[in-house]
């Protein structure tokens, strides 16, 4: 009998999530939980996100949603699923899970401990092709990607000289569509850092291994052996530095992928709510640069950060977060097209098993009013692929507003602009504009009804990549 790899999935999301809820089912735990429904009717002018000869389509869905969050003596858990089934038939997928679970236990007292993790979502194949919002589109471009960690590892401290943690990893990566291949990863990490007799100076020491696989055999080898060092000037300043050497074995163009590197940088704190932590340094692919910014008040938050690392598209796949309940002031985050509360990764990267250097750069901002919030949204990525040369580059902006109109009405407006661009043997761009407008009304303590309307319009060089679509959505949300 032929198992096929989303019924694997599945089975092994079911187990670990039984593993996740065994580790804190002691009579001592405390639980929360929490379910709702929502029903909708998503109405659509270009079901098919084509430029000419458009069919219009009207798809009901119902999604089922629960969130289960236990926490005992040595363990918790976290556990926010849901399912959307809809009624739109053909090629599509009729039901589409999402899932975040999450769990840590120790095994044994200060010791032994182990995390879980299981997820589910719907990714774009080729994000640089259409794909649409959501899975109500028939472009066949979606897969659902299913990932699962077993992350065992141990502690121990000696005295205030030293703490060691020694952590093996292991990661699935399944998808349901055949022509994506799926993955699985090993990897070892030991690290051991200054103990609390260091107050000023810190040091440490950190030792990687990671070996990627597919159905084909090993895609990538990664290892790498670093010694960090820091110290505090003063209040605001801290400088820090680390030295070390990379041994890789991947597909590359690069006459060599090991060599030495470095990193220096500072950490500087002028108040505290501002942290600005910067760095540069050198790999065998080039120079390297970083920073990170967070600044929070009452009423406003900035975060930014910018980093260059050697990545894979499973790497991020398996990074990410499903669900993102509320924003930084706790307010529902809301899919700008559905109004779905669920957050859904998109534009990750080219689902395959090739290595690139990935440059990240995200600017978030958010102010908040009595009764307005206005959240401001950047992201570019550039993706250097070190088989080929093809390099990717996303541009992305958006901004929002949020408002409450009366005691029980909200409305948000949304525009979000994206710019996709391909160099190499094949060279694609795009622009993709998104005008979102939604209208929330409170029927009652656990009753809420949206109108959500968008309208998306996407220019590409490539034929059949254009087009334009107008989609309204009513949504009845009930917690349970």
């Amino acid at each position: 009998m032929v198992i096929s790899a989303r019924s694997r999935s599945v089975h092994n999301a079911a187990i670990l999530i039984g593993l996740l809820l065994y580790s804190v089912s002691s009579p001592a735990a405390e639980w929360r939980s929490s379910a709702s429904i929502n029903t909708s009717a998503v109405y659509t002018d270009n079901v098919n996100l084509v430029s000419t000869g458009k069919e219009s389509d009207l798809t009901p869905t119902l999604t089922p949603s629960i969130s289960l969050h236990g926490k005992g003596a040595r363990a918790n858990v976290d556990v926010t699923a849901a399912a959307e089934i809809n009624g739109q038939g053909g090629s599509n997928d009729s039901i589409n899970p999402r899932l975040q679970a999450d769990a840590k236990a120790e095994l044994l007292e200060r010791i032994v401990f182990i995390d879980l993790n299981a997820t589910a979502t719907q990714n774009s194949i080729e994000p640089l092709s259409t794909s649409g919002s959501g899975n109500l589109n028939n472009r066949g471009n979606k897969t659902t990607s299913y990932s699962y960690k077993i992350s065992p590892y141990l502690k121990s401290r000696f005295k205030g000289l030293a703490d060691t943690e020694l952590r093996y990893t292991y990661n699935g990566l399944n998808h349901s569509e055949g022509s994506v291949g799926d993955t699985t990863s090993e990897s070892v990490n030991l690290s051991i850092d200054s103990g609390s007799d260091f107050k000023l100076f810190s040091w440490g020491v950190n030792a990687s291994n990671k070996t990627t696989d597919n159905d084909q055999g090993q895609v990538s080898e990664l290892s790498a052996l670093d010694f960090n060092l820091g110290y505090q000037l003063n209040r605001q300043w801290r400088v820090t530095g680390s030295v070390g050497t990379e041994s890789n074995d991947f597909s590359s163009t690069q006459s060599s992928t090991d060599g030495s590197r470095w990193d220096l940088g500072a950490v500087w704190t002028p108040n505290e709510r501002t942290v600005f932590d910067f760095g540069f340094g050198d790999r065998f692919f080039g120079n390297t640069k970083r920073f990170t910014i967070t600044h929070k008040s009452k009423r406003s938050s900035l975060t930014a950060s910018y980093s260059q690392e050697l990545t894979d598209s499973s790497t991020l796949l398996s990074e990410q977060v499903v669900f993102q309940v509320v924003d930084v002031f706790g307010q529902p985050v809301l899919d700008p097209v559905t109004g779905d509360p669920l957050l859904l990764s998109q534009n990750i990267s080219t689902i395959n098993n090739s290595t690139f250097v990935n440059d990240q750069l995200s600017v978030n901002y958010s102010l908040k009013g009595r009764r307005t919030t206005l959240n401001l949204t950047g992201n570019l990525s550039e993706q250097t692929y070190q088989d080929s040369t093809r390099e990717v580059s996303t541009l992305s902006l958006g901004a929002s507003i949020n408002r409450k109109l009366s005691g029980k009405i909200t409305g948000d407006v949304g525009l979000n602009w994206n710019e996709s661009e391909q160099k190499g043997t094949a060279s694609t761009q795009s622009d993709t504009w998104r005008l979102s407008a939604g209208l929330s009304q409170e029927l009652g303590p656990k009753t809420n009804l949206r109108l959500n309307y968008s309208f998306t319009d996407r220019s590409s060089n490539q034929s059949g990549d254009s087009y334009e679509e107008n989609r309204l959505s009513l949504t009845l949300n009930h917690t349970l």
